[in-house]
This record gives structure tokens, C-alpha cells and sequence, in this order.
């Protein structure tokens, strides 16, 4: 599959997985702006962003969810291994 193909998938899951968590710390609305694999599929740049709520919070909620989401990923995207996800602020992304 193309980097394209897997980053098309991953935005598709992950923001369906992220709005399903029951977790205080996410906002209603949670926008993947945008994803960003390596080379070797071996970790997943998570670019994320909220109208409301504190971005370190969301990230800490996300963090503490990756292990579910990365069972999400590895249920609904065929891949040989599954990325280790990393989640950023979208503000991070020129970085």
C-alpha cells in the first residue's frame, strides 16, 4: 500500500476511534488534520485539533488511549505491523 493509501485509512479509523472515546479530557470534536507515517510504516505522526477543551489535556487523554487506538488501527487497516501511534497538537505540524 502507498503512504498515501495507509494516511487515507488511518485519519478514516482514528477519527472515528477518537470520537468514540468516553474519556472527560476530549472535546465532542476532534479533527485529524493530518497524518504522517515514516518510511518503514514503523510510526504514525498524529496531527489532531479542538475548537474547545486544553490541548495538553487531549493529548494526555490520547496518549492514555493509544494502546485502544492502536487496536482499532491494527482491527481496521490491513498492514504487516502496526504503527506506533504519536499524537501532536496540529500547531506542531511545520515543525
Amino acid at each position: 500500500m502507498k503512504p498515501e493509501q495507509v494516511q487515507a485509512q488511518l485519519t478514516r479509523v482514528l477519527s472515528e476511534a477518537i470520537g468514540e472515546l468516553r474519556d472527560p479530557r476530549v472535546p465532542l470534536i476532534v479533527t485529524v488534520e493530518r497524518i504522517h507515517v515514516t518510511p518503514d510504516y514503523g510510526l504514525a505522526r498524529v496531527y489532531v485539533s479542538a475548537m474547545t477543551g486544553d490541548m495538553e489535556e487531549l493529548l494526555e487523554a490520547l496518549n492514555h488511549a493509544r494502546g485502544h487506538l492502536q487496536r482499532q488501527v491494527s482491527a481496521h487497516v490491513r498492514m504487516r505491523r502496526t504503527p506506533t501511534l504519536e499524537f501532536r497538537s496540529a500547531e506542531d505540524q511545520r515543525l
